[in-house]
């Protein structure tokens, strides 16, 4: 903390470690472009916390990467849900980022805004301020898009801002061709679903520069944490509890673990999570603001009652079918044996091919016949690649293609809570997956869906044998039986505090993002969503930081 320049000062059995304007807790998606902004004024001191390390492992900064990084306990925290009911009760793990840059520098680096008529549907649920219209421009503030000769609509893209977005620097014919398949099939072929429609089929999107992730950490603190002397990085600091002023409604600080000792910085003006969907309930329950009963229960003083903190999760799930190819042009192939040394060596010298590869390479969004007003339901992420042992990451020994169908706007919902007053132990997580009947539907069509693009040429020509689930799956109870079996979250929740109008009670927070009950707290990230938006959660998650400053500096 030599940034501030305190000293500190005896309390109980912690000190004052320095004092701030704003405390920025999480060094993640959200949390890195807040510091950036709040600290952008150089009259504003802002402290940024993270439990997690430096990201200098190179599997952070190579794309492909990632795949490691899903698994590794020194960079990841390891979550797990506790077992799935209608998953024949598995467990799903559930990645989130043990780092500066939190998930957005072990996730797949997928770009994906969601459609208009997600946001039109906060604000219409009453959330002032969230119309895609108001949303818009902190979505392209965040950004400096490009696109070279790809298509793409004009005005829906930033130009100038922090995080570099791009197509994949490599493109495979085989991909090409199912595109084209997809627009046989009546789908748009080559669509910006960051544009004016977001149905459609295109190569996704990415969080890359010159071929390497671009994480929120490496986009907003790290050009700027040596040069601001207002703004001060934590690592390695663990946040225990909130701390409150004697009327039990003011935030004053927070209280960390950092190098084995406690710790309180104080704020000034105001504290903010940005811990994520686990993290910033686990802390609200952590310091008495939830559900009095359930605090009481683990020797917690309930400080404001809140029962909806933790509640309404929400959550991507994801089936994945593998398709056998007579063409080689698969990673399966390409990442074996000689071809895998050749792939490195074109990364090191090109920054291109195999080891740029996100977590899915193409994208899709399509309508079932479910969906409201038409609007995609149903997200696919489709890739040369599979797993023989996805646990393991273990490429299938043959040439092949798989298709992800994803349910967008799940209707499933669970919870995430504390198990025990200790701030280390993990949460209790129970999405849910899958109680909604209307999610086993919407997946299942999802399912027929990819199976009539796979039958379609040009790829009917190079399909060998549908792999996974295969021909014995027709039926909707044998395909629900591999989807129960077989499939796994996409790794996006959500709305664990909630945003609401200020006139209703079952809600975390306002629009203005403030904790209802509490002064000088406002909830920051992913949890605040009202309903999961239609995609990957990365880009929206910045967004709500960018509105945040926004709704802070001018207060």
């Amino acid at each position: 903390m030599t940034k501030l320049g305190l000293a500190a000062k005896a309390t109980h059995d912690c000190s004052i470690m320095a004092d701030a304007d704003f405390i920025v807790i999480g060094a993640g998606t959200a949390g890195c472009v807040l510091a950036n902004r709040l600290s952008e004024n150089s009259r504003n001191s802002v402290v940024l916390i993270e439990a997690g390390k430096a990201d200098n492992h190179p599997f952070i900064h190579i794309p492909a990467g990632f795949v490691n990084l899903m698994t590794n306990p020194s960079l990841n925290w390891m979550l797990a849900t506790c077992e799935q009911e209608m998953l024949n009760n598995r467990i799903m793990n559930m990645p989130r980022g043990k780092v500066l840059g939190g998930t957005s520098a072990i996730n797949g680096m997928l770009y994906v805004r969601g459609q208009a008529q997600d946001y039109d549907g906060w604000a219409q649920a009453g959330n002032k301020g969230w119309s895609f219209a108001e949303v818009l421009p902190y979505f392209k503030k965040s950004v400096q898009t490009h696109f070279g000769k790809c298509r793409h609509d004009e005005g829906f893209h930033g130009e100038t801002g922090e995080l570099h977005i791009s197509p994949p620097r490599t493109t495979y014919a085989v991909l090409d061709q199912f595109i084209e398949a997809a627009g046989r099939r009546g789908y748009r072929a080559y669509a910006d679903y960051n544009g004016k429609r977001q149905d459609g089929f295109n190569y996704f999107q990415l969080a890359q520069k010159n071929g390497l992730r671009h994480s929120s950490y490496q986009a907003f603190i790290a050009p700027v944490v040596k040069k601001r002397q207002n703004l001060t990085q934590l690592s390695a600091a663990h946040v225990l509890a909130l701390c409150f002023a004697d009327d039990a409604q003011t935030v004053r600080g927070v209280e960390i673990e950092i190098g084995g000792k406690k710790q309180i910085i104080r704020a000034n003006r105001e504290v903010i999570l940005c811990a994520g969907a686990f993290g910033s309930p686990q802390i609200l329950e952590l310091s008495g603001v939830g559900d009095a009963t359930r605090l009481k229960s683990m020797g917690i003083k309930p400080r404001i009652n809140l029962p909806s903190v933790g509640e309404h999760l929400a959550d991507h799930f994801l089936t994945r079918l593998t398709f056998e190819l007579s063409t080689g042009d698969s990673l399966n192939t390409s990442l074996s044996g000689f071809g895998l040394i050749k792939e490195i060596f074109r990364f090191a010298f090109s920054r291109r091919g195999a080891m740029t590869m996100p977590a899915g390479i193409v994208g899709g969004f399509v309508a079932s016949r479910f969906a409201d007003d038409n609007c995609p339901d149903i997200q696919f992420h489709i890739a040369h690649a599979s797993f023989a042992n996805p646990a393991k990451r273990v490429f299938d020994s043959f040439p092949a293609l798989s298709i992800g169908p994803c349910q967008l706007r799940p209707h499933s919902r669970g919870y995430s809570h504390i198990q025990s007053a200790d701030p280390k132990l993990s949460p209790e997580i129970n999405p849910r997956y899958l109680s909604a009947e209307i999610d086993q539907q919407v997946l299942l069509e999802g399912i027929r869906i990819a199976r009539k693009i796979m039958e379609t040429e040009p790829m009917k020509s190079i399909v060998r044998t549908e792999a996974r689930p295969g021909a014995d799956y027709m039926t909707d109870d044998e395909l629900l039986a591999f989807v129960k079996e077989t499939g796994n979250t996409v790794y996006h929740p959500v709305s664990t505090c909630r945003m609401g109008p200020k006139e209703q009670n079952n809600h975390v927070v306002t629009p203005d993002l403030r904790v209802r009950g509490a002064d000088k707290l406002r909830v920051a990230d992913a949890s605040i969503m009202p309903s999961i938006t239609s995609g990957n959660t990365n880009a929206p998650t910045m967004m709500i930081a960018e509105k945040a400053a926004d709704l802070i500096l001018k207060e």
